[in-house]
């Protein structure tokens, strides 16, 4: 078989060739170039981000949020996490007493609540440790 001479530039036109075929199928659903007017609308479908959400996966987990009427600032989930990437801040404030006649009580009020998703490896440990159930999966991403 012959050498054939190596032609510069067949690999552009290979992939030029490849794009200009998926945007006529994009552009023309259903008989391709054929058809006389465009109707992107039947073709791929792409979603405004910032303005409109797609819904997440149903298996997606999302993040971990927190939900801060539940928080008592136990700190389970920071000691739970094995990337350390809770950070939580609280202090202790006096809460009149359950019964009356009772004694005041100190109750913990939560200051601060970060995660740090750079860190985080979404194992779930925190949300599953939370007897308060202060933190869930959030649908958001």
């Amino acid at each position: 078989m012959p050498d054939m001479p190596k032609v510069k530039g067949i690999g552009l036109v290979k992939g030029l060739g490849v794009t200009m075929k998926e945007v006529v199928h994009t552009m023309f659903p259903k008989r391709g170039a054929l058809t006389p007017i465009p109707s992107p609308t039947k073709g791929a479908v792409t979603v405004q981000y910032p303005h409109e959400k797609e819904d997440p996966a149903p298996r997606a987990r999302g993040v971990i949020a927190l939900l801060e009427e539940n928080c008592t600032v136990c700190m389970l989930c920071a000691r739970s996490c094995p990337d350390w990437c809770i950070y939580i801040e609280g202090h202790k404030e006096k809460a009149p007493p359950r019964r009356p006649g009772g004694k005041p009580r100190t109750v913990s009020a939560l200051d601060r609540f970060d995660i740090d998703y750079a860190l985080c490896m979404y194992c779930g440990i925190c949300v599953e440790v939370c007897p308060f159930e202060a933190l869930f999966w959030s649908p958001e991403y």
